[in-house]
């Protein structure tokens, strides 16, 4: 006796009034990295897919707040790891920079140590990497780091990273 019809669209602008005026509308918001990497250890876990976390944590960064985009980028990771979700493939897969070299470069930064940041920046540039991206990554967390500094508890562990950030933060 009845029909009810269900749209999901990221663009309701394109929609006529007409139907628009006819609905309901639920706006969603993006889901921050914790979150994901949360259902994804819960799915992989259902599905006795054998994962690394920092794997978890760098799809959850790619996803971009979508749990949809972050659960197809998954199904990629473990066809492009032969049936497991492994942090190198991943990073491999999704074309980024190994976090550690970014750490590595500002922990010379804190130790004011400009032969271990010229270091770190060499064992980086051997990854041949996007150095837009690397440089993108590095302000991110140099931000995060002024964050703590001035409040501490506005540091959550959305990429994984808080007590890395946090101790950056007392050496500097």
């Amino acid at each position: 006796p009845h029909v009810k019809f269900l749209l999901a669209t990221t663009d309701p602008q394109k929609l006529p009034v007409t139907i628009l005026s006819r609905c309901l509308q639920f706006n969603l918001k993006n889901m921050n990295p914790e979150r994901i990497v949360q259902h994804l250890q819960f799915v992989l876990e259902k599905e006795m897919v054998a994962f690394e976390e920092p794997a978890l944590w760098q799809l959850g960064r790619a996803a971009d707040g979508s749990m949809r985009d972050a659960m197809s980028l998954t199904d990629q990771a473990i066809a492009f790891g032969s049936g497991k979700v492994n942090e190198d493939e991943v990073r491999t897969m999704l074309g980024t920079i190994d976090q550690v070299f970014v750490y590595d470069i500002i922990a010379g930064l804190a130790a004011m140590d400009g032969k271990a940041v010229l270091d770190a920046v060499a064992a980086l540039s051997e990854q041949a990497p996007d150095y837009s991206a690397a440089l993108a990554e590095l302000l991110a967390i140099l931000h995060r780091v002024a964050i703590a500094q001035a409040l501490p508890d506005a540091i959550d562990n959305s990429f994984g990273d808080r007590e890395q950030i946090l101790e950056f933060a007392r050496s500097m």
